[in-house]
C-alpha cells in the first residue's frame, strides 16, 4: 500500500516586508515545528519515495 504525506511549510518570518513571498525564512516558531514534524515522521520509519515542493525558501527550510 503507498502513504501520501501532505505538508505545509512551518511558519514563516514577516520581519523584512521587502522580502518577496518565496524569499521569506521561517521564524523561530516554525523551525521549532519543523524539527518536532520531523521526528514524528522519522518515528513512523516510513520514508518517501519523492518529494514534490515549493521552491519557496521556507517550504525548503521546513524539510530540512
Amino acid at each position: 500500500m503507498k502513504t501520501l504525506f501532505l505538508v505545509l511549510h512551518a511558519k514563516s518570518s514577516r520581519d523584512d516586508p521587502s522580502l518577496p513571498d518565496r524569499k521569506r525564512p521561517l521564524n523561530d516558531r516554525g523551525r521549532h515545528d519543523a524539527a518536532g514534524i520531523g521526528k514524528r515522521l522519522a518515528s513512523r520509519k516510513s520514508k518517501p519515495h519523492l518529494i514534490v515542493s515549493s521552491p519557496a525558501l521556507r517550504a525548503l527550510a521546513t524539510g530540512n
